[in-house]
């Protein structure tokens, strides 16, 4: 399958999706969202997404959107973009093209460069869209495996990937979830992609986990309160990671940039982000 041209964007096809893997590789950490999600479709992963750039080979903008709207999921629920550009002027272009936006519904484009946001400030302001930024994000991404976190014995405890009979229960203390919507993308996260949880002897609920989500993010890093201070998040992230690289995966998150607590955890496990990138979170239109 090649790409299609409609009016002035580029659906990327199976080939352009293995091109665009291998260039967007080396142009991270302002890549990596897309990179991950394209990652994943390029291994056979199930996907509600079209890939779109603004011309091709030179591409200055590739956006990955819902392929069809309204999903029971959260990426549908939300219709989430992910965005990556060179230039500011280059995504607002691609923004006004017809049928990149529903300008009617609400968006979330996550993962807009901070250094472009005044594109899409200005795409919606001249439309009379009411916009939000709804938070910035920090890219961290393992550039020092040494500082992974490792015990000499494990005895006592079990490392399974998290199991769908445990979506509930980790819906139930995502921060986006608990509901019917989020429910399903944390039952795809755990289906499709790898994870990990924490078992204590004894006993067969998990009571650490860990995530993917399907643009290759960790994510719904999560201890319950009883079992913390033990060092289970810092295994989790340390063991997944390792197994991620191993895997050939990007190894990679996004903190919010007042979540002092997550950025201690995973800088002091090597993961770091660049000083002049970050990721903002921006809202389209009101939710109903």
């Amino acid at each position: 399958m090649f790409s299609s041209v409609r009016d002035r964007m580029v659906i990327l096809g199976r080939e352009e999706l293995k091109e665009a893997e291998s260039v967007l590789k080396q142009l991270f950490p302002e890549s990596i969202k897309v990179y991950g999600c394209i990652f994943n479709i390029n291994r056979g992963k199930p996907h509600n997404l079209e890939i779109i750039a603004d011309k091709w080979p030179d591409f200055s903008v590739i956006i990955c959107k819902p392929k069809v709207k309204g999903d029971k999921d959260r990426e549908g629920e939300y219709n989430i973009y992910s965005i990556y550009s060179k230039r500011k002027d280059a995504l607002k272009d691609l923004l006004k093209t017809p049928g990149v936006v529903d300008t009617d519904a609400f968006t979330l484009l996550a993962g807009v460069d901070i250094r472009h946001l005044a594109a899409v400030q200005e795409f919606a302001d001249e439309r009379g869209i009411p916009w939000k930024v709804q938070c910035v994000m920090n890219a961290l991404m393992l550039q020092d495996t040494s500082r992974l976190y490792f015990k000499e014995s494990y005895a006592g405890l079990r490392f399974p990937a998290v199991s769908t009979a445990h979506a509930h229960l980790v819906n139930s203390t995502w921060k986006y979830g608990r509901d019917a919507n989020s429910y399903n993308s944390v039952l795809n996260y755990i289906t499709h992609n790898p994870s990990l949880c924490i078992v204590e002897e004894g006993g067969c609920e998990p009571v650490s986990w860990l995530l993917l989500y399907q643009h290759c993010a960790l994510g719904l890093l999560y201890t319950q309160p009883q079992h913390r201070r033990k060092g289970y998040a810092k295994l989790l992230v340390s063991i997944l990671s390792q197994n991620l690289l191993e895997w050939g995966y990007p190894v990679y998150c996004f903190v919010e940039e007042e979540n002092k607590p997550s950025y201690k955890l995973f800088t002091s496990l090597g993961f770091n982000h660049s000083s002049d990138y970050r990721s903002v979170w921006f809202e389209l239109n009101k939710r109903q």
